[in-house]
């Protein structure tokens, strides 16, 4: 293997465990995307009966939580590229 493939190995893992810091940070944050009831049904937003500030709220946090999450799973996805890499 060359040092230009282990520099691109070394990257590649650093970048994915940055990746997986901030999406662990975002998660930490703004919460998982979704939200489960306690009688295990979904809970839904129905803007007749909740103040629309705090629906975009909640939207927004759930974006985060996603981009959290997908981030994390990026992040894995790259340290496994670098370790397969290298073999």
């Amino acid at each position: 293997m060359g040092e230009g493939e282990e520099d691109m190995s070394k990257a590649l893992n650093v970048f994915g465990l940055l990746l997986n810091l901030a999406g662990v940070v975002l998660l930490f944050l703004f919460g998982m995307p979704f939200r489960i009831a306690i009688s295990g049904k979904a809970v839904t937003w129905t803007t007749s009966n909740i103040d629309l500030e705090v629906k975009k709220l909640d939207d927004l946090f759930s974006v985060l939580g996603w981009i959290g999450l997908l981030a994390i799973a990026l992040g894995t996805l790259l340290q496994v590229w670098a370790t397969v890499e290298r073999r």
